[in-house]
């Protein structure tokens, strides 16, 4: 029988912040749900995606918990976003998550995000 990748892979970095911010707004028993979109740059396969804490998931959501956090999605979203990793990066122009999406054919575009 085949091993599914997880739902999300969470980087040190990542897992840090979201801890932060979990004590910070005294989330309870939080979710991270993590909204996929169309429209997103080429770059991106065509997806954007939206990060948010919730203290249960939506019903039409499935969660795993990975690296001690719960990751909820869409069942339309688990496919498009499974084995993606999140990341969290501070620089001098840009902080902020980053969702690296290995299921998506990236394509070079001029955004000028990366």
């Amino acid at each position: 029988m085949q091993q599914l990748k997880p739902l999300l892979i969470i980087t040190p970095a990542a897992k840090s912040k979201l801890e932060e911010i979990i004590r910070r707004e005294n989330i309870i028993n939080p979710f991270l749900k993590i909204e996929v979109f169309s429209g997103g740059c080429a770059c991106s396969g065509g997806y954007r995606y939206s990060l948010s804490l919730l203290e249960e998931p939506g019903k039409e959501d499935i969660f795993e918990e990975v690296e001690g956090i719960k990751v909820a999605v869409r069942k339309q979203d688990a496919e498009i976003i499974r084995g993606s990793k999140l990341d969290f990066y501070e620089s001098l122009q840009r902080t902020g998550f980053r969702i690296e999406n290995p299921n998506v054919q990236a394509s070079e575009c001029g955004c000028g995000s990366h």
